[in-house]
């Protein structure tokens, strides 16, 4: 089983999307990953990880 979670904001929001991010890989999920977007940066950081 797996499953897709987002969250827009315009202020941070990096931790609600860690923590949907962790209640998929508890669904059984075999890979799980973030991205992020720093508007003062103008980049994105991301990970993907192996949950197996």
């Amino acid at each position: 089983m797996g499953g897709f979670f987002g969250t827009v904001s315009k202020a941070s929001c990096v931790t609600d999307l860690f923590y949907g991010t962790d209640y998929n890989s508890h669904l059984g999920t075999k890979r799980g990953g973030l991205a992020t977007y720093d508007a003062e940066e103008g980049m994105f950081a991301r990970s993907i990880h192996n949950l197996e």
